[in-house]
């Protein structure tokens, strides 16, 4: 072999030797597209059949408390006195009150004397003078007539004397105190008498305002909790892949917390309302696939997952499955990894 036909084999095999180390070298720098490929999160309903619209829940009213029936009737026993009472002392009669004394009648005035009536003047009998003719008698003055005596003052009558009140009868002594109730037998009844059947409280023993605050309507009975409405498989896996599609770009900016923190399943309920956004905030339902190792990350998990979807919001989802589907769905979370 001449010497420039080696030199051309020496100089053929390097560069077949640099270019099969470039090749080799842009093959490993190109990224595996199926490891590129990430699941973020796993969409599943509730049950893992299908989507079920979560009713809501009904509280049940209280039922109006009942006492039992302790058994039949007992005689109403009288209440014991505490204690005797000793007899209160018989009071002293009081003393008759004094009469008051009789008021002494007025004297009668004593009655004016009569004016004495003025005799009348002795007329003269005229001396019979010598005369041939005989004077004419005078004429006798006429009488005056006596002066009218005043009217007699009626005498005036005495003042009634006011009657004495009767002697205040002496109080009688206070009645003697009643005997105490004889106690009643032990015997228990048969509830016999009227009265005691009415007095007797049935039931238990409860206060009187044991029934305070009950409504005054009867509760009604247990509401059987409305089922969701049932969305078809196909539908499901739409809803499934709308999420999950929507959700994707939120996922892949949550970072892993730790070792094991993508096998923890978050079960978190939704509740939307028909443009896409939530009605309340997304509520964490319980936790699946947690282990001893991954057991610290729970809490932060939940926290991630409930980030990602309120970060993603406003959906956009099929509105013809509004009612029976996305409107309340609950769905199982997964971390990317």
């Amino acid at each position: 072999m001449q010497k420039a036909e080696k030199i051309g084999l020496g100089v053929a095999v390097a560069g077949h030797a640099v270019l099969f180390g470039l090749l080799s070298v842009g093959f490993l720098a190109t990224p595996n597209p199926l490891k590129l490929k990430t699941e973020p999160m796993d969409v599943s309903f509730a049950e893992e059949v299908a989507a079920e619209q979560s009713a809501p829940e009904q509280t049940d009213a209280p039922a109006i408390s009942q006492a039992p029936e302790t058994g039949p009737p007992e005689d109403a026993a009288p209440s014991e006195p505490a204690s005797e009472p000793e007899p209160a002392p018989e009071p002293e009669p009081a003393p008759p009150a004094p009469a008051p004394r009789p008021q002494p009648a007025p004297r009668p005035e004593p009655r004016p004397a009569p004016k004495p009536v003025p005799a009348p003047k002795p007329v003269p009998k005229p001396v019979p003078k010598p005369a041939p003719k005989p004077a004419p008698a005078p004429k006798p003055e006429p009488r005056p007539a006596p002066a009218r005596q005043p009217a007699r003052p009626a005498p005036a009558r005495p003042t009634a004397v006011a009657k004495a009140p009767p002697k205040a009868a002496p109080a009688k002594p206070a009645a003697a105190p009643a005997k105490p109730a004889a106690k009643p037998a032990t015997t228990r009844g048969e509830g016999a008498n009227a009265q005691a059947t009415a007095q007797r409280p049935r039931g238990g023993r409860l206060g009187n305002d044991f029934l305070k605050g009950i409504a005054d309507t009867p509760a009604p009975g247990k509401a059987q909790t409305p089922r969701g409405t049932a969305v078809s498989a196909q539908s499901v896996a739409g809803l499934a892949s709308a999420i999950q599609r929507q959700v994707q770009p939120c996922a892949n900016k949550i970072p892993n917390p730790g070792p094991g923190a993508n096998q923890i399943r978050s079960r978190i309920r939704l509740q939307m309302r028909s443009d896409g956004t939530f009605a309340a905030r997304p509520e964490l339902r319980g936790q699946t696939g947690i282990d001893d190792e991954n057991r610290r990350y729970a809490q932060r998990v939940s926290e991630l997952a409930i980030a990602a979807l309120t970060q993603c919001a406003p959906y956009e989802l099929p509105a013809e499955l509004y009612d029976g589907g996305w409107k309340d769905i609950i769905i199982n979370y997964k971390l990317p990894g």
